[in-house]
C-alpha cells in the first residue's frame, strides 16, 4: 500500500490545501501544509473505497 507521503504525479487539489491550512492554522511551513493536504485526499478515497465496498459485500446487502 503507498504512503500518502509518497510522491504523486497529481497535483494537490486546492480544496485539500486550503483545509489543511485551516487545520493547521498556526503552521507556516508549506511542506507540512502540503502533506497534510495529502493525507486529507488519501482519508478522502479511503473513505468512498470502503464506502463502495460495503454495497458490494453480500453480507451487508450488496451484490453477490
Amino acid at each position: 500500500m503507498s504512503h500518502p507521503d509518497e510522491a504523486s504525479t497529481a497535483p494537490t487539489p486546492t480544496w485539500a490545501l486550503q483545509r489543511a491550512a485551516e487545520e493547521l492554522y498556526d503552521v507556516t511551513d508549506a511542506e507540512v501544509i502540503a502533506r497534510r493536504a495529502r493525507e486529507i485526499v488519501h482519508e478522502g478515497r479511503e473513505r468512498e473505497d470502503e464506502r463502495h465496498n460495503e454495497y458490494d459485500d453480500p453480507d451487508e446487502g450488496g451484490e453477490a
